[in-house]
């Protein structure tokens, strides 16, 4: 939102059961979603700050999607680690833009949570999942005014109604930790 002033803070917790689909499927459990890629970087521009031109948010995305085997354009739904920070969120968008453009549906699912600091990243995969599996993209809460400069196809409302096949997870730490996971319909 253009009128951000910070990140509130959650508690809460989120696990994911991972495991080879061979196995899941041996033993008939449902499969919702594959995990396709994920990517990793480290920036370490500042202790709590971004790279400001989104260096490291765009490699690990670009790494995810390497290691997905899968070109920016299949990416229907992204989500965005979004903190409504002024820096996060710019150099975030910054690096979205660059990697999968500005067509990619985006939304932040911690202006409902708040930031849950380490269970922030399994509680928005498990989001993607969500998405992969009902069709229905989440609205990021509190977005009233988007920021011009982001310059994304943020959803604000009401949740949107979309088929979408793969989706992108991103989570960023301090110290320039940067993690991005790609998710695919099973």
């Amino acid at each position: 939102d253009a009128d951000r002033d910070g990140f509130v803070l959650g508690e809460g917790g989120a696990a994911l059961v991972l495991e080879e689909l061979e196995h899941a499927r041996a033993r008939e459990a449902p499969v919702l979603a594959e995990v396709a890629g994920w990517g990793s970087s480290s920036d370490a521009h500042h202790l709590t700050a971004p790279d400001p031109r989104g260096a490291g948010a765009a490699a690990a995305m670009r790494a995810a999607l390497a290691d997905a085997h899968v070109p920016s354009e299949a990416v229907g739904y992204l989500n965005a680690h979004g903190t409504s920070t002024q820096l996060n969120d710019r150099t975030e968008a910054l690096a979205i833009r660059e990697v999968v453009g500005t067509t990619v549906t985006v939304s932040s699912t911690k202006g409902v949570t708040g930031h849950l600091l380490g269970a922030a990243g399994a509680a928005e995969a498990i989001a993607c999942v969500q998405v992969l599996a009902t069709g229905l993209v989440p609205p990021t809460a509190n977005l009233h005014h988007p920021d011009p400069d982001c310059g994304l196809d943020l959803v604000t409302g009401e949740g949107r109604e979309e088929k979408v096949d793969v989706t992108m997870s991103n989570s960023f730490g301090f110290g320039g930790h940067n993690v991005t996971l790609v998710l695919r319909r099973a």
